[in-house]
Formats: structure tokens, sequence, C-alpha cells
């Protein structure tokens, strides 16, 4: 049998908690199908409380708890929570901060710790994410680089792991997590069965076609924002680097550097992604031939233009429009 323990704590998500213990019970069941002989279920599901708290109120859910106790937890999830503005994000982080050593000793004893969307930014607050790779919800993906610039971060990925440590994407990104975690111990025909129960594509592992430039993260330069609006303003003109330059008297190299520090790209990949963006908002909103849409992004060859959209966001324009056109 292995013990799962989920991490309950302020501001977790009721729904995610929810099911991530139903998708364990729903292992049980198919492993019982398959093995009728079977005298005792191969998960078995308890909560832990962060705070140490018996029970757990979130939202109009009360959960039932035990202590904080990972000596005998074998699988340790982290389900995402409410937390999408910086003081909720930093109260977060907070309460995983002072509970570090518990994860430390757990993951010193090789058990494999998972935090599913937002979730990731708890784990990476225990420091155990620093110098790996992890992925975390899109649309959180500024402020998750600006407090933990030394974790490498890979947006565009559903899911991420190195050293049994895992990181989920957006919502319900958690199953794609379930999934990963399942094949650990039951192999990959369990976990590929579970995804078809769950009706869940276990090929799709990209969050790229869902994202969005996100502009909520604290802007710690003036004068990178000034340009960031600028470019966006101008994003149909033939604009190069040293135009933008100029316009704001600074050098390009100091300008690449501290718009590099700031967003985590460059001042041209940055007009690149706002292109592409608006790209999407049309093909999404109007019936406007792709051949149009050129002038109106800044883009003057359509193969380029197919070649960037794809490479951003791992669909063709055509694909995209059949996908998210919203009739």
């Amino acid at each position: 049998m292995i013990q799962v323990s989920i991490v309950l704590y302020p501001g977790v998500a009721s729904g995610q908690v929810c099911g991530i213990a139903d998708y364990f019970r729903f292992c049980n069941d198919l492993a019982l199908f398959q093995q009728p002989e079977l005298n005792e279920p191969r998960y078995q599901v308890q909560l832990m409380d962060l705070n140490n708290q018996i029970q757990h109120q979130a939202g109009m859910m009360n959960f039932q708890c035990q202590p904080l106790d990972f000596q005998h937890s074998q699988l340790i999830v982290i389900p995402g929570s409410y937390a999408h503005d910086p003081a909720a994000i930093s109260a977060m982080m907070k309460v995983f901060a002072q509970t570090r050593q518990h994860f430390a000793a757990a993951h010193q004893r090789q058990i494999p710790i998972a935090a599913s969307c937002n979730g990731s930014f708890g784990l990476a607050a225990t420091g155990l994410l620093d110098g790996k790779t992890a992925t975390t919800c899109w649309f959180l993906a500024d402020f998750f680089r600006y407090y933990f610039p030394q974790v490498q971060l890979q947006i565009d990925h559903k899911v991420a792991e190195q050293n049994g440590l895992y990181t989920a994407g957006a919502t319900n990104a958690y199953i794609q997590l379930c999934l990963a975690l399942t094949q650990l111990h039951q192999g990959v025909r369990f976990s590929q069965q579970m995804a078809k129960i769950m009706l869940t594509d276990p090929n799709c592992s990209s969050q790229t076609p869902y994202l969005t430039l996100s502009q909520m993260a604290p802007q710690r330069d003036d004068k990178i924002l000034q340009i960031q609006h600028y470019l966006l303003e101008h994003l149909a003109e033939n604009i190069d680097l040293a135009h933008v330059a100029a316009h704001f008297a600074m050098t390009q190299r100091t300008l690449i550097r501290r718009f590099k520090q700031s967003t985590g790209d460059t001042p041209m990949a940055y007009l690149q992604k706002l292109r592409i963006e608006k790209a999407k908002q049309l093909l999404e909103s109007s019936q406007l031939p792709i051949e149009q849409l050129l002038n109106v992004v800044g883009y003057e060859d359509l193969s380029s233009f197919r070649k960037l959209f794809q490479q951003y966001t791992s669909l063709t324009p055509k694909a995209y429009r059949e996908r998210f056109y919203l009739t």
C-alpha cells in the first residue's frame, strides 16, 4: 500500500484536494478490477494540515486532517490554492518556508514531492527547487520568476520533474501530475488506462496553446514598464532594437540587460510575444483571413509568421482558430 499525503494549508483549493483524493480512489478501483484477488487498496490517502490542525475549513468544505508528519509518507502532494495576488501568494510562501524542514527531510529520504498549479510557490519556498527545473500555472509565471529567479522555470510544460520533485501547470493540470505520479509505482500501461478513465490526453504535455502575456507581476523598473507600453502601442510598426534604445536614450546593451533582468526576455523577444498574442486574439475573435492579420501584427512574410506562431503556441494559426474561435 502506498501512503499518499495531501498537504492542506490556508487558501488551498478544495476542488483540487478532492480531485487528487478522488484520482487515487479511482486508481484503487481500477487495480481491484484488474486484480480481484487484491486484499488491500493500492493507495491510502491522508490529509495533513500544514498548521497541525485536526480540522481544515476550505470554502464550504471541512476536512478531517492529521498533524504534519511525513515519516510514513511515500508520496507527498501539494494542491494549488486560490492565491493569485502578491499578498496572498506571499502569505502562502511564508507558511511553507516555516515548515521547510519537514519537506527537506522527506526529500532526503527520496520521497517524491509534487506540487500542482500555484502550489509550486509553496514547494519553491522550501528551497528544494533552487537550481532545478519547474513549472507553474502560466498566468503566474511572472510572479514565480520574480520570487524565485534561482529556479529554472519551464512554463510551457504541464508537468516538470527533477530529482523526485514534481510541479504541474494551471488548474486541471493536477490530473496530468497524478498520471505522472501513478506511473512511478504502477507503470506506463496503468497510467494510460487511468488517462482514459479521466478523459485526459496523456500526450498533451504543454501549456503553450493556453499562454497569454501576463502583466500581473510587480514591475521593479519603471523605465522598462514604459518600454513595454511603447512596444505594445507600436507592435504593428517596423521597429528594431536600435530604434527602441534611441527613443529611450539608452544604449542597446543597457536596454537588453535591464529589460531581461525585469522580464526574462530581450526587448525583441518580448515584442514577438506581443505580436503573437495580438494574432491569437484576432484568431479567437474574427474570421479575418490569416494573410490579412500580418499587417495588424507587424509581419510581412506569411511563412515566417506561421513558423513563429507555431513556435510560440505549438499550433498552426489555422489549428489555433479551430480550437479557440469564440463562436
